[in-house]
């Protein structure tokens, strides 16, 4: 059963570490052995969809090539600094040096968002009883713990194992509770080393040129297309679907937050426009990704 799965994984490693290899030079079959990486190789990984989904999440080595592709200074690195950055889920350009350590305040931070997401994903692919909350609010309100949980624990394992090795990596959000506004929440507070390249790669080239409106559009295609692809190889297309408009309709609340004026709105109401925008379309990003999760 896990033959395949194994076997996919190695051969996307072999094809991004020579992707790597090849950027500085050979720029174009760098990128196409990346994309064969995300675009092949991913469907071959067997029946079990929560495999091919993860598996499906090389679109992260496919942005590293992209920096290795662009990026000047990238130019003038080793190839094992190539192949280190895309191989990881972090861009290495964010990490600090600091003192090789055990992170005890990550790996309880790990252990207790795991236990929390554990618990949250039991409680959504339960049958509460009839006379209790409606199942559907059950299942979308757990989902929605869950999926916060397993991010938090999934990064907190990433950062204690980067620190055992000596880098510091960036926070990856900044209290995105305390938002105000949509576009605070997805421009300063939440996923921030996702965001820091969505802003360098797609948004500021375009802003640069003068059409800042086409940027952020951009980024928020390629970020709904990053989300559902891993879906789409997952659980197919109808849920793939419903993850791709979560971030068409978050991209339209951000557009829509200027003209509307709400950064002038009373605080306490846009602490409210932010809860209820978020909540109300969560389950257009939750529910793909308990179809992912659950058997």
């Amino acid at each position: 059963m896990w033959l395949a799965p194994l076997a996919v994984l190695g051969a996307s490693a072999a094809l991004i570490m020579l992707a790597a290899v090849l950027a500085p030079r050979h720029r174009v079959l760098a990128l196409v052995l990346s994309a064969v990486v995300l675009l092949a190789l991913p469907w071959l990984a067997g029946p079990i969809p929560l495999v091919r989904g993860l598996l499906a999440l090389n679109f992260l080595s496919v942005f590293r090539v992209i920096d290795l592709v662009r990026s000047r200074e990238a130019s003038t690195w080793s190839a094992p600094r190539r192949i280190g950055h895309a191989l990881s889920f972090v861009d290495t350009r964010l990490l600090r040096r600091q003192r090789p350590r055990l992170d005890l305040r990550g790996s309880f931070a790990a252990l207790a968002w795991g236990g929390l997401a554990a618990v949250a994903l039991h409680l959504a692919g339960s049958s509460p009883p009839r006379w209790a909350v409606p199942p559907l609010v059950v299942r979308l309100g757990a989902g929605l713990v869950f999926t916060y949980a397993a991010i938090e624990a999934a990064y907190a394992v990433l950062r204690v194992g980067h620190r055992v090795f000596g880098f510091k990596t960036p926070p990856l959000h900044i209290r995105p509770l305390a938002s105000l506004t949509v576009t605070e929440l997805w421009g300063m507070r939440w996923a921030r080393p996702v965001s820091h390249w969505l802003r360098m790669t797609c948004f500021l080239p375009l802003a640069r040129r003068g059409h800042p409106a086409l940027g952020m559009l951009l980024g928020f295609l390629v970020s709904a297309s990053g989300h559902a692809y891993p879906v789409l190889v997952a659980v197919g297309p109808a849920m793939a679907a419903m993850m791709f408009a979560y971030f068409v309709v978050q991209g339209a609340v951000v557009a829509a937050e200027a003209p509307l004026g709400v950064a002038r709105w009373p605080r306490a109401l846009r602490r409210a426009w932010t809860l209820v925008i978020m909540v109300g379309t969560s389950p257009l990003f939750v529910e793909p990704c308990l179809r992912v999760v659950l058997p």
